[in-house]
């Protein structure tokens, strides 16, 4: 036999599994309890895990936590539906997703960014500014005499002013921090 007899088989078995997902389809909507109750919206809004369309929720302000006056990251590179986070306070995580139960506030949603990047500690009366790689996956650098420089896991590295940090492969960031740059902290 010749295989083009035995072509119409093909079409054949689509058109019986259409059928069969036709009559289900109508079973269900027919049969008891078949039709599906409308699920209960919650009252108050649920704060999302993961970052949506690129922002980046702000948590209420805390008395514990000083808030930074002037202080946010600038994103150079590798969000592009993002141009600058405001810093929630003066203690806080950088992290792949926003999880305030481990105080991770800024999420930056970039698959090269650990779940628990980096650490971001700050004191505004003295205006010192510290940030730690927590081990991450891909590491946290610091761009000094215009290279970066990786930061070691659970060193403890200040920063300045206008300091440009490197999260993962691909974000880039500027620190706009209250006090003096690292040039003019630096000069002797």
């Amino acid at each position: 036999m010749d295989l083009s007899q035995w072509l119409w088989i093909i079409p054949a078995v689509l058109a019986v599994i259409a059928l069969v997902q036709v009559v289900y389809l109508l079973a269900l909507s027919i049969a008891p309890g078949g039709r599906r109750k409308p699920i209960k919206q919650p009252s108050a809004p649920i704060m999302p895990t993961t970052p949506q369309g690129g922002l980046n929720p702000a948590p209420a302000y805390t008395p514990t936590a000083p808030k930074v006056s002037a202080g946010k990251l600038v994103i150079l590179s590798g969000l592009s539906n993002m141009v600058e986070i405001p810093l929630p306070n003066n203690n806080f995580g950088i992290g792949r997703f926003y999880h305030p139960e481990h105080n991770i506030l800024v999420a930056l949603d970039e698959k090269s960014i650990s779940r628990r990047h980096a650490t971001f500690i700050g004191d505004d009366n003295l205006r010192e500014y510290y940030l730690t790689d927590t081990s991450s996956s891909y590491g946290t650098s610091i761009r000094k005499d215009n290279q970066f420089q990786l930061l070691q896991p659970g060193q403890r590295e200040r920063v300045y002013n206008d300091d440009v940090v490197q999260v993962g492969n691909s974000v880039t960031v500027r620190l706009v921090l209250p006090g003096d740059t690292r040039a003019a902290a630096t000069r002797l």
